[in-house]
């Protein structure tokens, strides 16, 4: 078995889910055409790797002054900044595959950008940790990530990016203004739409735990993002006293117990 879902696979499998398909935002394989089409419909879109992680491979795409403009990081982690004419986008294209002419190609999506930012314009996103315990899959922690001024204009939030790990309660009340009530529906929302997500992603590419990232659109919705099928945990040590982080190991730490007994 592949030791990774792509995030294709993963928007595919999500589809079919009645409630999922409802949090995600549209999806389609990368190509040149594709890329237009978006940017014709969209403010901006997202152009990813299917397969990259800690920021790679990711760039923001969007029209600006009768350009065409890109702005994120390199399969390669470099940060990449230009605008060409529509003339000129193979420019784009021969980025995102630079070893082409050896007969090597990347595999990327394009995705509707999602405008998730905070009441003072930073961009923002919030993570999930699911994990399956005795057959059933529970929430092990929650965080957010929001970016600084310097992350605006790509909008990529990523711990080697240059984001802050915050609590979802700083996230929602301080950075969102949000009151008790909508606070507890779009929390209600986040959990019910991630363990749902896992039980669809399960059924496909059985893991332990995943980590979930969202964003809220203005409304407070939340839009599925990406799942990670080895999620770093590094985040949630960074806040409430490593309270989270100890309950995911704890969870964890019963996870190999169960798996030792049943395999006594």
């Amino acid at each position: 078995m592949a030791n990774q879902l792509g995030k294709w696979e993963q928007m595919e499998l999500l589809k079919m889910n009645e409630l999922t398909m409802k949090h995600i935002p549209e999806t389609n394989i990368y190509s040149l055409e594709n890329l237009l089409e978006f940017t014709n419909r969209y403010k901006y879109v997202y152009v990813k790797h299917n397969s990259s992680g800690q920021g790679r491979g990711i760039f923001k795409v969007f029209k600006q002054d009768g350009l065409i403009c890109y702005n994120g990081f390199s399969i390669q982690a470099e940060p990449i900044n230009n605008c060409v004419t529509e003339k000129r986008i193979k420019e784009f294209h021969q980025t995102l595959h630079p070893f082409e002419k050896l007969g090597r190609l990347g595999n990327y999506i394009v995705q509707e950008g999602i405008q998730s930012f905070s009441s003072s314009g930073l961009p923002f996103c919030l993570r999930v940790h699911v994990q399956k315990l005795e057959g059933k899959w529970i929430i092990g922690g929650m965080n957010a990530k929001i970016g600084t001024p310097a992350t605006i204009d790509s909008g990529i939030l990523n711990y080697h990016r240059g984001s802050q790990v915050i609590t979802v309660e700083e996230l929602l009340t301080l950075h969102l203004k949000m009151d008790q009530a909508k606070k507890k529906e779009v929390m209600d929302c986040l959990a019910k739409v991630a363990l749902s997500a896992a039980e669809v992603i399960s059924s496909h590419f059985p893991c332990r735990e995943y980590g979930i990232d969202f964003g809220l659109d203005p409304n407070g919705k939340p839009v599925l993002f990406e799942i990670n099928t080895t999620p770093g945990i590094n985040g949630f040590a960074q806040i409430e006293n490593k309270a989270i982080w100890k309950r995911i190991i704890e969870i964890r730490k019963l996870q190999n117990k169960e798996f030792n007994i049943r395999n006594d």
